[in-house]
């Protein structure tokens, strides 16, 4: 796809339907990642699992769960990829959202095209990275380690093109609202960006401010 053609497709109507719609799915699946996240599943924190590149790693952590942690665990990677599909919608809307409020020849049009197809990747990955767990979770000790490590490669695209889309909405909010393009709503729903500790709360409060322009 050109980037060109991102400068009207979706229209600005549909682009605001798809955060809209993203926005309904997050809060549906809010509930469920809440629970989820509130009891002890998995023997380390996320992040040093996703990131430890080691088949031997992660059979270690498998080893100390109990069937029913492993039941729960896949639960929860089939939740955050029902909330990947949200954060497709809402990156790739609010990106577009804002990119079409600079000029059109300007590099902060260009770059926000770039960015929303980036953030897309960046949910992809995360669904690869879940799929992988998942096919890992069906023989915990005899998984290929090929899976853990590309695993943890989708999990680093993921971490990393998720925190340039951040970088640039804060960034681009910050250009339009000091050039009175954009009001102090959107403004400030993307300082929460900095703010909060969950991409999906993230992108609800600027949602809100979404209300729009």
């Amino acid at each position: 796809m050109k980037l060109d053609k991102l400068n009207d497709w979706p229209s600005d109507k549909a682009t605001k339907r798809l955060i809209y719609i993203g926005f309904i799915i997050l809060w549906i699946v809010w509930p469920f990642f809440i629970y989820l996240s509130s009891i002890e599943i998995y023997p380390v924190t996320f992040l040093e699992s996703q990131l430890s590149f080691s088949g031997s790693v992660i059979k270690s952590h498998f080893r100390e769960m109990s069937a029913e942690d492993m039941r729960l665990y896949v639960i929860w990677q089939l939740v955050d990829i029902t909330y990947d599909f949200a954060y497709i919608l809402m990156f790739f809307g609010l990106s577009l959202f804002l990119a079409r409020k600079f000029d059109e020849d300007s590099g902060w049009r260009k770059s926000g095209l770039l960015i929303a197809l980036l953030g897309v990747i960046g949910a992809i990955s995360d669904i690869i990275e879940n799929i992988l767990i998942i096919m890992m979770t069906t023989d915990p000790q005899g998984f290929p380690d090929i899976w853990a490590v590309a695993h943890s490669c989708f999990a680093v695209i993921k971490f990393t093109l998720w925190g340039i889309n951040a970088v640039w909405i804060i960034w681009a909010d910050l250009k339009l609202f000091k050039k009175d393009i954009i009001t102090k709503k959107p403004f400030l729903g993307a300082i929460c960006v900095v703010a909060s500790h969950h991409w999906g709360t993230v992108l609800t409060v600027i949602l809100v401010s979404l209300g729009l322009e």
